[in-house]
């Protein structure tokens, strides 16, 4: 009997928490709709609509025929695809470490208890709130092979020839990694010293105590207290090295010959130069998918790490 009186009473506080948590959830998709609206607006049919032009041959005047998988076989069976993916995945390599790296270097440095330091701070952000056609122009100019300052300063130094770092293959992408580095290093310093400022201080302290050195104190303390930090910086540089675009269509226009063209510059130039906007799509559509393959590798190694 007691136990269907408990049961009864059970099934009861379940049939009241019902309509509260209904309300909770209601309550949390109204909420959402403010994000909802705009993100299925500006991003999932965008998408959508370009997943239905990629499998149709279309042109600026709209739908000419359907294509089915025509388009996915036609970027598949081409060479170009797969240099340009390279010259992508390329700059992954040389310009993620090499922003994080200087970033890390830099909020290390202005964590030190050193004079101007706020100024200093504002000084390596600064180009950062600039947009990549000003970035590009400047670098343009600086790497002018006759009367850029980098050369001028290099020949200060010493060296005696010109180097054409924008129309030399073997220069040319160190020259889009330099002007991307001093664009978006100070976005990755600030991350880094949010990171360190949260360290507690007394590790470091105690560590002193037991006579740890400071390059000890750097493997054991700081680069496990910014291991979050790590994680975010690593995923956001490789998806934004990927998106890389404006400093190419600037400063070498894909050249020298197409030693630079990447997987945006190539599905540019096949949609607003070419005139086909399905198998613009179509590139669209794979690279977004190599990117999510990306993206999943990047969490699967997160989570592992954790375990």
């Amino acid at each position: 009997m007691e136990t269907k009186l408990r049961e009864g009473k059970g099934s009861a506080a379940l049939r009241r928490s019902e309509p509260l948590r209904l309300r909770t959830e209601l309550k949390a998709i109204i909420y959402l709709i403010p994000f909802l609206v705009p993100f299925a607006v500006f991003y999932l049919w965008p998408v959508l609509r370009g997943a239905w032009m990629s499998l149709h041959v279309w042109g600026i005047q709209g739908m000419e025929k359907y294509a089915a998988f025509a388009n996915y076989k036609k970027i598949l069976t081409n060479p170009d695809f797969y240099t340009y993916l390279w010259h992508s995945l390329y700059f992954v390599l040389l310009c993620a470490p090499t922003v994080i790296i200087l970033g890390l270097v830099l909020a290390l440095i202005i964590n030190q208890n050193i004079w101007l330091r706020t100024l200093i701070r504002s000084v390596y952000f600064l180009p950062y709130v600039l947009s990549v056609s000003v970035i590009s122009f400047i670098w343009l100019r600086l790497f002018d092979a006759k009367n850029g300052p980098v050369n001028a300063f290099l020949h200060l130094l010493g060296l005696p020839q010109d180097i054409h770092w924008l129309t030399d293959h073997r220069f040319v992408w160190w020259a889009i990694t330099i002007a991307t580095d001093w664009w978006t290093v100070g976005f990755v310093m600030v991350l880094f010293l949010a990171g360190l400022q949260e360290i507690p201080t007394d590790q470091y302290e105690a560590a002193k105590i037991d006579g740890a050195n400071a390059w000890k104190r750097f493997l054991h303390i700081t680069l496990p207290g910014l291991s979050r930090v790590m994680k975010i910086q690593i995923f956001y540089q490789i998806i934004s090295c990927l998106k890389l675009f404006g400093q190419v269509q600037i400063m070498t226009g894909g050249g020298p010959g197409d030693s630079t063209n990447t997987m945006i510059r190539y599905i540019y130039v096949t949609g607003f130069k070419k005139d086909m906007f399905g198998l613009a799509s179509a590139q669209s559509i794979i690279f977004c998918i190599i990117m999510l393959l990306i993206a999943v590798i990047q969490f699967k190694i997160t989570d592992r790490s954790k375990g």
